[in-house]
């Protein structure tokens, strides 16, 4: 079987930077044990904004700078450069989900394809809708243990819509 691990946007901002929340901090190690179990592809999704971020639409609705590229804010925490290294491939987006990352998808047959990341109910959820369209046959996967939320009410909305779309939630 053909596996592909999604690590979304595991980012220093979102962890305990300029958009940090306890949470976040909370799912790292069960990141990490998915990664060091993970028998098949891995790739990662970076958000990545600019100077310039304030001016786009999504600065407009969220005006916090965070991620913006080679700073701290939108690295990942040191323990994942081992695992970044050795993906697949890394996505770099400036929306929530990646057209790049589906496109990949749509031209790399994958059995099964798992997410984990931040923000479960934003950019996880962005991405799996995007791979859903990109391989409607593949089986879709949330460790949900590995995802995380600021908003648990917006979370359990996500969770609720992507079961009805045939995702697992694990």
């Amino acid at each position: 079987m053909t596996k592909l691990l999604i690590i979304v946007d595991y980012q220093n901002d979102f962890i305990d930077g300029s958009l940090g929340f306890e949470k976040a901090t909370k799912i790292k190690d069960n990141i990490l044990t998915l990664l060091k179990n993970h028998q098949g592809d891995v790739v990662f999704t970076f958000d990545t904004h600019d100077e310039s971020y304030l001016k786009t639409q999504e600065g407009k609705k969220l005006p916090i700078y965070h991620c913006i590229k080679d700073t701290f804010g939108w690295q990942m925490p040191s323990d994942f450069n081992v695992y970044l290294k050795n993906a697949k491939k890394i996505f770099y987006k400036n929306a929530f989900g990646s057209l790049e990352l589906a496109n990949f998808l749509k031209q790399n047959h994958y059995e099964s394809i798992e997410f984990c990341g931040l923000v479960s109910h934003i950019c996880v959820f962005s991405n799996i809708i995007l791979a859903q369209s990109a391989t409607p046959n593949s089986k879709i996967i949330l460790h949900k243990n590995a995802t995380a939320s600021f908003n648990e009410s917006l979370e359990n909305s996500a969770y609720e819509i992507l079961q009805a779309y045939g995702v697992e939630l694990l």
